[in-house]
């Protein structure tokens, strides 16, 4: 038993008309009979008499008709809950993202998010690139931010904004005195202060380097952005950092003097990713919203 064969049915006994039934419900009357037919078959029980163009239903269709009724108007009923629940955001959502944006990005994105759906649970997950591909595909959390490129055939990745890299420089650096902005190719030779590998930024820090023949002199390597900050300020070399790191700094008293880049900026995309297989969870829809406007 279907419930489309239910609707059908009940089309029928209240309209008194196979036709009118057939209309009511959309399709072909030849349709809708089939479809009666494998209910009374299933059944075994004739639901209606067919008398000429007039159409009674049997006690059993009798029997059945409140029935299905209630059925019907459960399922509508539980439907329009449904949707009513995603409107009102209710429901819970698992977001995941790496070190380099998770801290910067999420606590302001998901405040708005918390306001406009006060019912919501939600949840962060801190992880870097290769486990966060492992947790969507498995389906531990419903989405993550990230950085592409990102490798895996089952995710589908939205874009939310593009940001810009900064350098940061040492105040007593030669570049930390000019008014100007920092070329790139200036990096050339510099003594540097670098995220470790584990993390995607590093990576696409090295590919912009290596695509304008920079090498740098590494003095040393960090996993936090924080402590990479801190260390540039020492006097240790100098670094390359993201926007959102510096933005969310705020009034700090700032112990590195920051710097955009001239001509051709180094920057990344920030993106949502989540695994193709499965509906996007509705408040991931609304977290996605809310960090495209604020970064637009």
């Amino acid at each position: 038993m279907e419930l489309h064969q239910l609707r059908y049915f009940v089309a029928v006994a209240e309209t008194g008309s196979f036709s009118r039934g057939a209309e009511r419900c959309g399709i072909t009357q030849p349709s809708l009979s089939q479809q009666i037919l494998k209910l009374e078959d299933e059944l075994d029980q004739r639901l209606f008499d067919r008398l000429g163009r007039s159409v009674q239903m049997t006690p059993s269709g009798r029997i059945l008709l409140p029935r299905a009724q209630k059925i019907l108007a459960e399922v509508n009923s539980a439907s329009k809950a449904v949707q009513q629940d995603i409107m009102e955001g209710k429901g819970s959502l698992t977001v995941g993202a790496i070190p380099t944006i998770a801290p910067y990005l999420l606590p302001s994105a998901l405040s708005e998010l918390r306001k406009r759906f006060p019912d919501a649970e939600l949840h962060i997950v801190e992880e870097t690139t290769d486990r966060l591909v492992q947790m969507l595909v498995r389906a531990e959390i419903d989405c993550a931010i990230m950085s592409p490129p990102v490798e895996e055939a089952h995710l589908s990745e939205e874009a939310l904004f593009k940001e810009d890299l900064k350098v940061i420089l040492p105040p007593k650096h030669p570049l930390a005195k000019s008014d100007s902005d920092v070329r790139l190719s200036s990096l050339h030779g510099q003594e540097a202060i670098v995220l470790q590998p584990m993390h995607c930024l590093s990576t696409q820090i090295d590919a912009f380097c290596k695509a304008s023949g920079v090498t740098r002199n590494v003095t040393c390597s960090t996993s936090q952005l924080t402590t990479l900050y801190n260390l540039v300020g020492l006097g240790m070399g100098l670094s390359i950092v993201p926007t959102m790191f510096i933005d969310q700094l705020g009034a700090k008293e700032p112990s590195c003097v920051v710097k955009d880049f001239s001509g051709r900026k180094p920057n990344r995309v920030i993106s949502m990713y989540w695994h193709s297989g499965r509906v996007r969870n509705p408040l991931a829809d609304y977290l996605a919203d809310t960090i495209r406007a604020a970064n637009s």
